[in-house]
């Protein structure tokens, strides 16, 4: 898989989603499932949430993660 560079974003603070870094073992299946291709792979092998605006909540990318490593947080108040 290739690594994605974004420059200075800061990814943490970029996305709707958290990364166990534990836990993940940069499969990238997240990123390959996801229905709105919003997810890529960061600097550091890690998804990253690229496209925070298209994404859709529908945590597919949590369904879908062998490990349990993502989790949604900081949805939109009106996603609630």
């Amino acid at each position: 898989m290739e690594f994605m560079n974004y420059g200075n974003v800061e990814e943490s603070l970029y996305s709707w989603i958290e990364i166990d870094t534990t836990k993940c073992n940069r499969c990238g299946i997240c990123v390959d499932m996801c229905p709105m291709d919003v997810l890529r792979l960061g600097q550091k092998g890690y998804p990253v949430m690229r496209y925070r605006d298209d994404c859709w909540y529908c945590d597919v990318c949590v369904f879908m993660c062998p490990r349990q490593a993502v989790t949604m947080s900081e949805l939109p108040y009106l996603i609630k």
